[in-house]
């Protein structure tokens, strides 16, 4: 019997060697895509608003508290006026006084007062000339060229003496300024002028 030829398949080229692995990765990543998906949600919580208060202070008078010009003071004679101190923020405050005077000899000499009139027994929104028995400053200088403190203390924090307002209150404090009867000639023809600083700040966190 005659032997029959011997076939040879060719061997497959590169290219459809890669077409086949090319194929084959298609499958492997479009498996893992397919198990990989999921279901999923989302919720969202909106609307977190935050707003910060302020400090604000203010006088009824901004200048010309107690003065006493015309006629010229002579020793015995003495001034009191009021000022309404309201807290125009929108958080509870603290506040202090402090009194700089343009000399020094005059300013020591004058005797000044201070005192809450919203405290008094009987409110009338008068100052009376004679101050009462509890005062927020008693008989010291005007002040001085330094500065004095006279109600408070408006280093930062808590202080003796400090007064707190809560947002929207007011506070009447009366202001007296006297030349005392012992004053001699030492005194005479001289001026001063002092400006009280109203100083606020907040009492919440900074005790």
């Amino acid at each position: 019997m005659r032997a029959l030829p011997t076939v040879r398949r060719p061997k497959p080229s590169a290219s459809v060697l890669k077409s086949g692995l090319g194929l084959g990765l298609a499958a492997a990543t479009l498996a893992v895509t397919v198990t990989g998906a999921i279901f999923t949600d989302t919720t969202s919580v909106g609307a977190n608003q935050f707003s910060t208060g302020d400090v604000e202070i203010s006088t009824s008078v901004a200048s010309d508290l107690v003065s006493f010009t015309s006629p010229k003071m002579v020793p015995g004679d003495s001034v009191v006026d009021t000022v309404t101190v309201t807290n125009a923020g929108t958080v509870e405050m603290r506040y202090a006084i402090a009194s700089n005077t343009t000399e020094d000899v005059l300013a020591a000499q004058l005797d000044l007062v201070v005192w809450n009139e919203s405290a008094e027994t009987t409110v009338d929104g008068v100052c009376d000339t004679s101050p009462p028995a509890t005062t927020l400053y008693a008989a010291g200088n005007l002040g001085s060229v330094a500065g004095t403190n006279v109600v408070g203390d408006p280093t930062q924090g808590s202080q003796a003496g400090d007064q707190v307002l809560a947002a929207a209150a007011t506070q009447q404090l009366c202001f007296k300024v006297s030349l005392p009867l012992a004053s001699d000639n030492t005194f005479e023809n001289l001026t001063t002028t002092a400006t009280f600083a109203f100083e606020a700040e907040q009492t919440a966190n900074n005790a």
